[in-house]
């Protein structure tokens, strides 16, 4: 969440992108985690304290309290920042025991937050009043965080988030064409139409892989292309979305029948995208996903 106020490569800090699954699968599969699943086992108490957690990181981070941070973080946690550059758990922690970077402090708003076993999604808005090198840096983010539960605690695996205008508040019109969006994009993927996959993700779109590699837009599209992978069919559980402005997140699970390589590698997905409206269109910019066990 306000952690992303640590990243001084993105102040406004895209901080979240990979997919667990990749370990078996390519990120192709990142692509087709936004489309379709079975709804979350909401269970309460661990909604809170995933809720708590987020609220935690951003007490933590206004007292430079750098081991709290370090309990809160995975230590294979990873982000793509706006310069399509790696930004991992010792660069976060590194730059807030610097001080180049300091969150004065902040106000979360409205958290969405689905949990799938072990796996959780969370998302929302924050106000920051933030100086990076002397800098006023202040402003409003919408965040995403994709979380695991490990040795019985959640950590934040992979992170996301992006400025938005002052003043902007939620419309519900565009909540909905957020919804729809998802959808066109899975059924693009089981059509294999390349040019509508094309138009739905950014020229700079970037996710990281379980092994901590950049995969682009120009790879999704290969894998597309080639063959190798093929989204059969899919069914998408229900979307999460937030609009601020030209800036938005979503989140959902999915569940897949998917062919890789001859293999069926059919299962069920959380997935999160970051988008942002660039001449009109909505596109997506960052993903981050993960298979539920």
């Amino acid at each position: 969440m306000i952690k992303k106020s640590v990243f001084s490569q993105w102040f406004v800090v895209l901080l979240f992108s990979a997919f667990v699954w990749w370990a078996n699968v390519s990120i192709r599969q990142a692509a087709a985690m936004g489309k379709g699943s079975n709804a979350p086992a909401s269970d309460p108490t661990a909604v809170d304290t995933i809720k708590q957690l987020e609220q935690d990181m951003g007490n933590a981070m206004v007292a430079g309290e750098v081991d709290k941070l370090s309990q809160i973080y995975a230590d294979n946690f990873a982000s793509v920042g706006s310069d399509g550059k790696v930004i991992t758990k010792e660069t976060l922690l590194t730059d807030f025991e610097s001080f180049h970077d300091k969150l004065e402090w902040f106000e979360n708003g409205p958290m969405d937050v689905q949990v799938f076993g072990n796996v959780a999604l969370a998302q929302g808005s924050v106000k920051e009043k933030r100086s990076q090198n002397g800098k006023d840096t202040s402003g409003q983010f919408l965040w995403q965080d994709l979380l695991q539960k490990r040795a019985g605690k959640w950590v934040v695996w992979r992170s996301a988030a992006a400025r938005v205008p002052e003043a902007q508040s939620q419309d519900p019109v565009v909540v909905a064409t957020i919804k729809k969006f998802e959808q066109d994009v899975g059924d693009a993927m089981v059509a294999v139409d390349i040019d509508k996959i094309n138009q739905t993700y950014a020229d700079d779109w970037a996710t990281i892989g379980s092994s901590g590699e950049i995969f682009t837009k120009q790879g999704l599209l290969s894998d597309f292309k080639s063959g190798k992978h093929k989204l059969v069919s899919f069914e998408l559980g229900p979307v999460d979305a937030q609009v601020l402005g030209d800036v938005a997140v979503a989140q959902a699970s999915v569940s897949e029948k998917r062919i890789q390589d001859g293999k069926d590698i059919s299962g069920q997905f959380v997935f999160m995208d970051l988008l942002k409206k660039r001449e009109g269109k909505w596109v997506i910019v960052r993903t981050l996903g993960a298979r539920v066990s």
